[in-house]
């Protein structure tokens, strides 16, 4: 048995050969970035559209075209690729890969045979071209008395090329192996998502390429520095740290635990804020690796009005999560109505609480006060007409919503959590910090805005000097900075390489 996927066919794209980073010798090889995700889509949570964001600096900025690879299995990826791309969210240029692709290329090139049928699986169907050409497949009637299921990736001619086990655990359904079959048919396992993720990056990106990987999930691509793709192919390896990297216990986030144990795992770890920055040299995290590259303002910060928001409405985008703390900020909210009856507060986002949220308000009478809505698309206009921002979460890594705001010219309200809310206001005359948790001082710190338009409107003024900190061109120079490093690193690693 291996764990080896071993060769699949290339091709050599020499349009998306990198420019050379000014002041550094020419390498003889082809450069690529690729941003390493879970998905891609049109509404996508924070890591998702930072990733989104920062390919169109990189690509305008710098003139770097970065790649994506999306781990997971998305059968409308290319859809939300084309809408993304149509709407200038995501750069024409950028190539979005993804794993399961992988798996078709790889069976029509012969290089993965066809897994044998479970004795309780349902006969096939017939090979169908006008079928998808890879679906997953979940066999509830393939559970046996010891509880465990399965998944299987069936392609368009009815074969089964990967199969997923299961067995019951405490957090549900436990992933207990992954299984495919070289074109000898030798079985090939991998006992997590990792593995598979990195082995097959391994075999099928590019070897004569030097790959600059910038890895936004971490808990995925957690195996990459030991596995095949390292081995194989000549990389560097950039982390960022999306939130905070320990748990209200003080222990150690499972999504980062490897990489801060571990220095050796990746080239450069990158957050972004000072705060976390001194938080993790304190942890013994390498001063060399560490690098602090906030999150780019979309676009130029806007204007002050001539007059303040004649309404008095708060806004709050957010997931609805738990770690988003919406119902705390009901709580604060519904002591400011005691005293502004006339105030309203909007929520704007999605996730798995929203109905949840929705109920609550309603129960509690308030739905013509506190306003929960879906995903927004024009947060430019839902700007316009607020008076301040609200932040309630437990804990930030950055707070993009707490930058635009900012950008928009109005002051926020936020718990000083780690990480961001300092960032983006301490110091800053740009807003008013109030300690986590403590729905009584948030309330009041909304009043005191709301009451008193003369203020706000001057806090404005120091909001628009934060978020000047965060324009593109100034976020580039840090990026211009790391590229120019990663490719030192790659270089050196080379010489090494070809000296032993």
């Amino acid at each position: 048995m291996t764990n080896d996927i071993g060769t699949s066919p290339r091709q050599a794209d020499p349009a998306s050969t990198l420019p050379e980073a000014t002041g550094v010798a020419a390498a003889c090889r082809a450069e690529r970035v690729l941003f390493l995700h879970e998905n891609l889509r049109q509404v996508g949570n924070g890591i998702e559209i930072a990733g989104i964001r920062r390919a169109h600096l990189f690509h305008g900025q710098l003139g770097i075209t970065p790649w994506i690879l999306t781990s997971n299995f998305a059968p409308h990826l290319r859809r939300n690729e084309a809408l993304l791309k149509d709407s200038g969210m995501l750069p024409l240029a950028t190539k979005v890969l993804n794993v399961y692709d992988w798996l078709v290329d790889m069976s029509d090139a012969g290089l993965l045979t066809p897994l044998a049928s479970l004795p309780s699986a349902p006969a096939r169907a017939r090979p169908n071209a006008a079928r998808p050409s890879l679906r997953k497949i979940s066999h509830p009637a393939a559970w046996d008395s010891t509880q465990t299921g399965c998944e299987e990736f069936e392609l368009a001619n009815g074969q089964v090329v990967m199969r997923k086990t299961f067995a019951s655990g405490r957090g549900g359904a436990d992933l207990q192996a992954i299984e495919l079959r070289d074109a000898q048919g030798a079985a090939i396992t991998y006992a997590s998502e990792s593995d598979f993720v990195c082995a097959m990056m391994g075999a099928n990106l590019e070897p004569d390429v030097t790959w600059h990987f910038l890895v936004d999930k971490n808990k995925m691509y957690r195996k990459l520095r030991q596995s095949a793709v390292c081995q194989r192919l000549h990389c560097t390896v950039s982390a960022y740290l999306h939130s905070t990297h320990r748990l209200s216990n003080g222990q150690l986030k499972s999504s980062y635990r490897h990489l801060l144990e571990d220095s050796d795992a990746f080239d450069s770890l990158i957050v972004a804020t000072e705060e976390q920055h001194q938080d993790l040299l304190e942890t013994g995290v390498p001063a060399a690796k560490l690098k602090v590259i906030p999150h780019a303002l979309p676009r130029v910060p806007e204007t002050v009005e001539t007059a303040s928001s004649p309404e008095k409405r708060v806004i709050y985008l957010a997931r609805y999560t738990p770690e988003k703390q919406h119902e705390l900020l009901f709580q604060a909210f519904e002591r400011v109505l005691k005293k502004l009856p006339d105030a309203q507060l909007h929520t704007h986002g999605v996730g798995p609480l929203q109905a949840a949220l929705q109920a609550r308000v309603n129960a509690s009478g308030l739905a013509g006060s506190i306003h929960i809505h879906g995903y927004a698309s024009d947060v430019a206009t839902l700007f316009r007409e607020s008076s301040l921002g609200v932040m309630a979460s437990s804990e930030e890594g950055f707070s993009q919503f707490g930058l635009e705001c900012l950008a928009h010219a109005r002051p926020l309200v936020a718990f000083s959590v780690k990480y961001g809310p300092k960032d983006l206001l301490e110091g800053r005359h740009a807003g008013i910090l109030v300690p986590p948790g403590e729905i009584g001082a948030m309330a009041d710190a909304i009043v005191a805005l709301l009451e008193d338009p003369e203020k706000a409107y001057d806090l404005r003024f120091g909001a628009l000097v934060s978020a000047e900190r965060f324009t593109a061109d100034k976020i580039a120079q840090r990026w211009s900075t790391w590229w120019a490093e990663v490719r030192e690193i790659a270089r050196h690693r080379e010489s090494l390489t070809l000296a032993s």
